[in-house]
């Protein structure tokens, strides 16, 4: 149960004609009062609520002095949810808004022997005055001084805003009688109009105007804290660079550079051929004459003429040359990777001990994940986070007790493998990196339960060349180291920044990670609190198994 928080009375008035002395003087006679007493507690909730916590509210009813009679009756009680304090505090008060809900009546209970209380009041702020009716009149006998008072009535009310008076992490409420409807009423003739005020102590906003840090209130003393929000989370993007995307660092302080995008032109040439052939025919006309022979005999002249025409055709057939025309298409798309430079590599351990924020270091290992789109796929399995004790963690993947276990092992470096791919401007599946098909086809033993151990033992040593020295070796092959020191080479930028220094950032948690039982393959993924544990292979895409 909550703090009770009982305002001062603000001199509970006396209803009637008082006629007496002061300074401890013998009262007159003949002189009448009629003191009914009010108090406000509130008995249940936070200390420090903030809108949409439900707090209940107790008011105790009992009597002062009563001179010329001996009882005080209750017809009513009202109650005003809420008061705009830069008005004058009774009843009714000013009310402030839709600021404090009432509950219901099947909230309410109730100390008064024999007797039900109801409002009528709906679930709502409005109308601000609530008025309690008791099912039958509550009578107190004069001299029942709170505490303990006579009885008491509790009911719920709800915060619905902040105040948005003069005093904005208050909200002000009153209870009592209205002597102008014979609310109460003694049993010598008068009525009271006794009356209580109270503030309801509210959490303050917190509100450092930081949007990478948390706004957070301790509801049991109210005070603030602004711890920074998860590394990664996005923020506002100003720097007016298409190039670069804003994100926290988790320290507090919006990055605009969190990410930074490489261009990436791929140029694309379509060659069409266009083929013409044109044919000639040429037909020539040979023409053979046979001469005019004339034979004279006597007298007689006989002339005989012969002509002989032979015609031959001929056809010449010509190709034209081939006419070639090239249309060259050029497609420039953008993509949101670190910015690559020469090889960089780092080990499983590396990333296992860059994967959290001890001593305010960056989450490295969560930033390669984010430049990978949120999410890797390595055995099957979904990787997303760097948590501890869930199935789609990177830690779980690899802070593990691998003795033994040959596709713990292999999960491990292919992990690593796929960070090294996406740190060095590819996709996590490696396929624009020279191990690209070894991670492929180690990829695929990982998954296999049925692989011997001469595959899983052969794609273990490969990866571990790749994640030590860069070198791409075939599985079963000898380790070729890439030229250079690859594991000496700066990180991008993009994610780690100079200022940052990223000093090692989980080592702790990475012990946690291998002392838990979850891992994200094998039977351990079961024993995983949290994440997405499918029997079968797991996508980016899926939130739950098929």
């Amino acid at each position: 149960m909550r703090c009770s928080w009982k305002s001062t009375a603000r001199g509970l008035s006396t209803a009637g004609v008082v006629l007496g002395l002061l300074g401890g003087v013998p009262s007159i006679a003949a002189a009448k009062t009629c003191n009914g007493l009010l108090t406000i507690d509130y008995v249940a909730g936070p200390n420090f609520p903030r809108p949409g916590d439900v707090v209940r509210v107790r008011l105790t009813l009992g009597t002062g002095s009563i001179q010329g009679g001996t009882k005080l009756t209750v017809n009513r009680l009202r109650f005003d949810l809420d008061c705009n304090s830069n008005f004058t505090l009774g009843i009714p008060c000013t009310d402030e808004g839709a600021i404090v809900e009432y509950e219901g009546d099947p909230t309410i209970t109730t100390t008064c022997a024999g007797v039900t209380w109801s409002s009528g009041h709906a679930v709502s702020s409005s109308p601000n005055e609530v008025v309690f009716t008791p099912s039958t009149p509550v009578m107190i006998p004069a001299g029942q001084s709170i505490p303990p008072g006579f009885c008491a009535l509790e009911f719920d009310v709800k915060v619905l805003s902040q105040s948005v008076d003069s005093t904005p992490d208050q909200i002000e409420e009153v209870t009592g009688y209205l002597a102008s409807q014979s609310d109460a009423s003694c049993d010598n003739g008068l009525t009271s109009s006794g009356q209580q005020s109270a503030s309801l102590p509210l959490c303050p906003t917190c509100d450092d105007n930081n949007e990478c840090t948390e706004n957070m209130c301790n509801q049991q003393d109210g005070t603030c804290t602004n711890p920074p929000k998860q590394d990664s989370t996005p923020c506002t993007d100003n720097d007016g660079d298409a190039c670069t995307t804003a994100g926290c660092d988790g320290n507090g302080t919006c990055d605009q550079r969190h990410m930074v995008c490489v261009t990436t032109t791929t140029t694309t040439t379509t060659t069409t051929t266009t083929t013409t052939t044109t044919t000639t025919t040429t037909v020539a006309t040979t023409t053979t004459t046979v001469a005019t022979t004339t034979t004279t005999v006597a007298t007689t002249t006989t002339t005989v003429a012969t002509t002989t025409s032979t015609t031959v055709a001929t056809t010449t057939t010509s190709t034209a040359a081939t006419t070639s025309t090239t249309v060259t298409t050029t497609t420039t798309t953008s993509t949101t990777t670190p910015t690559n430079g020469p090889f960089v590599c780092r080990t499983p351990g590396f990333w296992a001990t860059h994967a959290g924020r001890e001593k305010g270091a960056p989450n490295l290992t969560q930033r390669v994940i984010d430049a990978a789109g949120g999410c890797i796929v390595i055995c099957g399995e979904k990787i997303q986070n760097t948590n501890l004790d869930n199935a789609n963690s990177a830690e779980e993947a690899l802070c593990v007790n691998i003795d033994g276990e040959s596709q713990l092992q292999l999960a491990r470096q292919l992990m690593a493998a796929a960070l090294n791919c996406v740190v060095n401007g590819g996709p996590s599946n490696c396929s624009a990196s020279g191990i690209a098909s070894t991670f492929s086809f180690c990829d695929g033993v990982c998954q296999n339960p049925g692989a011997t151990q001469t595959s899983l033992s052969q794609c273990i040593e490969a990866l571990d060349c790749f994640n030590n020295t860069g070198g791409t070796p075939a599985p079963g092959a000898s380790c070729n180291p890439a030229p250079g020191n690859c594991d000496n080479r700066d990180l991008p930028k993009s994610i780690c920044k100079a200022e940052d220094k990223c000093p090692a950032s989980s080592s702790k948690k990475c012990n946690d990670a291998n002392q838990n039982l979850c891992t994200v393959v094998g039977p351990g993924e079961a024993q995983c609190t949290s994440g997405l544990k499918c029997g079968g292979p797991e996508t980016c895409t899926e939130t739950t198994c098929p």
